[in-house]
């Protein structure tokens, strides 16, 4: 096993985690806000990390085949996994003709697109999946794209554990790293409490300037 190649593609699974941890804020914060634009920009975002992972781990094509199984055994992964999953692995790919079909398909139907909300209790709420352009339900936690769906709580459950697997193993691997981000955040703790020791002096209120009156 070369550890120098298994690293680096651990490094760059970890980092695919990382923007999906901030991109599930994004969202967050979107949702509160009202702000569907956001919302579905971190959606987007979050599948196409979430499909970077799931191809570097179960690779859809032969050639990484032998990549993907050892990566696996060394993050001790299973192969039925959640995240193998073809609809997430492929969500993006050839996404011109996807819509292409998605549009024929749906031609003479009620169709909905960009809807954010309870899907149950809208006016839409008879609408079928397949055709759906993008939507996502407030209630239910499901996200739809081009008439697949996805529940965001079972997927985010299921990355969690091959998360914390990834951030063991780049410990492991990378132990300069977590060092640094040890330091540092020792170095943020203790300036916080040597400033909360100083004492809080209040600001003097500005002095008045006197004027003069002119002759």
């Amino acid at each position: 096993m070369d550890l120098n190649r298994v690293g680096l593609h651990i490094y760059e699974i970890r980092n695919q985690f990382t923007y999906i941890e901030g991109n599930v804020g994004i969202l967050n914060q979107a949702l509160e806000k009202g702000n569907n634009t956001g919302a579905f920009m971190a959606l987007q975002s979050i599948f196409v990390s979430a499909s970077q992972v799931s191809r570097m781990l179960w690779a859809p094509r032969k050639v990484g085949k032998a990549r993907s199984d050892e990566l696996r055994t060394f993050l001790g992964i299973p192969d039925e996994h959640p995240l193998n999953n073809k609809d997430i692995q492929t969500l993006f790919d050839f996404s011109d003709e996807k819509i292409e079909d998605w549009v024929k398909k749906s031609k003479g139907k009620y169709i909905l697109a960009d809807y954010i909300g309870d899907l149950a209790t809208s006016e839409h709420k008879d609408v079928m999946m397949e055709h759906i352009l993008r939507s996502f339900d407030i209630k239910s936690k499901v996200f739809v794209y081009r008439g697949v769906g996805f529940q965001m709580e079972n997927l985010m459950t299921a990355m969690r554990g091959i998360s914390d697997a990834v951030n063991k193993a780049h410990a492991h691997l990378f132990p300069d790293h977590w060092k640094d981000v040890e330091e540092k955040g020792k170095d943020a703790e203790e300036k916080s409490k040597a400033d909360d020791k100083k004492p809080k002096t209040k600001k003097k209120p500005a002095s008045k300037s006197k004027s003069k009156k002119k002759d």
